[in-house]
């Protein structure tokens, strides 16, 4: 997992080096390696396929007035579906509040179980009581209010501002409604305003404002997102032939209803993913408690369980939980390695920045 500092601008660098939040921010820039590795780990051809998350780190945690979930499916594949399970306790453990030599406390992972098994067997899908009962406020309730208070999204959209009347935006706008067989609403929305902003981990944002001829109606804030391309690589694969329909396909199945109003484009050989972004959201604290992690893996565990049962073909539900509960052990000791290897990799990393930042020439003061 180890990673060239020469990859990344200078703002995910430092986000890599900070004291508190920078191994998580590592981990988010690893998924590619880490995946590599647990492939070396783990006898693939011995777990079953199913379609992945792809990525369940904590920062894919989120709460909106659709519920909680994780989300983000920039990484959904079909591959080996411990994959998944390994992923989130990396990030659970790097999470902890109070860490030790574990990977997480034994309540924790028996939390997880429970979880797993409530979700494959059909029981549903939980959410996280901290995120739920938080009631959005008064300017998130209606993306009018939002853009009116300069909510997140709306502020950065103004900051960099760009013409809407440029024919690229027309024409991924006309495509992202030809994805959701919704071309009839081409006019019933005049884009008001576009933005173009770069999102956390250097992905290209553009942003609409769209009003409605409808004047009772709420506008609405759609973002057009540049996907990634990455090629099909060992047992991890995608038979979607758009990349920002897999993504799609893969929220459907994970959190069903959760994103709103989710498409696809293509423009000029590109790829995007679409949505309406939300004006209620809530992410979850830096660092977890042992009682907010037994919340949240038992929130996550039925999500991914019910999405791998749902997805995973040949095998009945005693089946699927009869494997997860024979290799549970052998891959908590996986993520417990994996999780060794990443803070190795993490030390050096830092060092080169900091080694870097020290060689930089300094600016002459007075």
């Amino acid at each position: 997992m180890s990673r060239e500092i020469s990859c990344d601008c200078s703002t995910l660098q430092d986000a890599c080096a900070h004291p508190r939040r920078g191994l998580h921010q590592f981990l988010r820039l690893s998924n590619v390696t880490m995946r590599q590795r647990f492939v070396q780990l783990v006898d693939v051809e011995r777990i079953p396929v199913a379609f992945l998350h792809g990525n369940p780190h904590l920062d894919n945690y989120a709460k909106t007035d659709r519920g909680s979930a994780m989300v983000d499916f920039d990484r959904a594949r079909f591959g080996p579906y411990a994959y998944d399970l390994v992923r989130f306790w990396v990030s659970l453990s790097v999470r902890r509040a109070t860490r030790d030599h574990r990977l997480m406390h034994p309540v924790v992972l028996a939390s997880f179980r429970r979880g797993y098994a409530f979700g494959a067997r059909g029981l549903g899908h939980e959410a996280v009581d901290r995120l739920m009962s938080k009631r959005p406020k008064k300017w998130e309730r209606s993306t009018r209010a939002y853009v009116a208070a300069d909510g997140p999204w709306a502020r950065r959209m103004r900051a960099h501002a760009i013409d809407p009347r440029r024919p690229r935006i027309r024409a991924l706008w006309a495509s992202y409604l030809a994805s959701r067989d919704e071309d009839l609403l081409h006019d019933d929305y005049a884009i008001a305003r576009a933005g173009e902003v770069m999102g956390s981990m250097g992905k290209r944002h553009l942003l609409l404002l769209l009003e409605p001829r409808d004047r009772h109606a709420d506008q609405r804030l759609l973002d057009i997102k540049e996907t990634y391309d990455e090629p099909d690589e060992g047992p991890f694969r995608s038979p979607y032939p758009h990349q920002g329909q897999r993504m799609v396909a893969a929220g459907e199945l994970h959190c069903p209803g959760w994103e709103r109003a989710p498409g696809w484009a293509t423009h000029g050989g590109r790829q995007y993913w679409c949505r309406d972004i939300p004006t209620h959201k809530l992410k979850l604290p830096q660092k977890l408690s042992e009682f907010e992690q037994v919340d949240l893996a038992f929130a996550v565990a039925s999500q991914l369980g019910r999405a791998h049962r749902q997805s995973m073909v040949g095998l009945s539900a005693d089946e699927h939980l009869e494997h997860f509960e024979r290799a549970l052990d052998h891959w908590v000791e996986v993520a417990t390695q994996l999780r060794r290897e990443l803070e190795l990799c993490h030390g050096h990393y830092v060092y080169d920045v900091l080694a870097q930042r020290d060689r930089a020439p300094r600016r002459a003061v007075g």
